[in-house]
């Protein structure tokens, strides 16, 4: 392990870009039947959205459940543009990735959706060039925390588990990823991810 390569994985999701939900839902609260809070817990306590991030159904798919889950009735291109206008860059993390690259294999690891990707991959080419490669959720059909999605990660970074460097904001997901034997950092805030990077040994200027 002590002369393995150090590979680091990032999440996307409130690491590289914070995102709010409400941003496009407050758009379109007058053509709901229900309320913002109700549509918030459907997309994080009822998994409303994994079959769309496990690139299961389409995004017009998507949609269509979407219109008739939250009894609302508008064009496809009017959702996809609320749906994926919701994120902004952390940019003070997004320049400690531009130190580490080319120090350090990078790899982008992301329970995400394909509308949600595309949206970014072309408002933000050059924060997607900074990684070595991205194992997205939506295109290899399987989401954290499973562990065929951090075996992908690790198989196009041809490394073990514990060659592993995973960062992620979700408590959850790093315990799972844990019991894989990855090396993991709970994301809190960008002073306190150099920090911990630090303590490994990861050169961050």
């Amino acid at each position: 392990m002590q002369n393995s390569p150090k590979v680091l994985a990032f999440d996307l999701g409130n690491v590289l870009f914070g995102f709010d939900y409400t941003i496009a839902l407050n758009k379109i609260k007058g053509r709901m039947k229900v309320t913002i809070p109700e549509v918030i817990y459907s997309l994080y306590d009822k998994n409303f959205t994994i079959p769309f991030e496990k690139g299961l159904v389409t995004g017009e798919e998507f949609y269509r459940l979407f219109m008739k889950e939250f009894g609302i009735d508008f064009a496809y291109s009017e959702f996809v543009d609320a749906w994926c206008k919701i994120f902004f860059p952390i940019l003070e993390v997004i320049d400690l990735v531009k130190n580490l690259k080319g120090k350090y294999p990078l790899y982008l690891i992301s329970n995400i959706n394909q509308l949600h990707f595309e949206y970014l991959n072309q408002e933000y080419p050059e924060v997607f060039s900074l990684f070595n490669g991205l194992v997205l959720s939506y295109a290899i059909k399987s989401v954290k925390p499973e562990k065929e999605i951090y075996q992908k990660l690790a198989d196009r970074a041809k490394v073990t588990f514990p060659e592993l460097i995973y960062i992620d904001d979700r408590q959850d997901l790093i315990t799972q990823a844990q019991k894989f034997k990855l090396n993991c950092i709970l994301f809190k805030d960008c002073p306190q991810l150099v920090l911990d990077l630090k303590k490994i040994n990861i050169t961050t200027e």
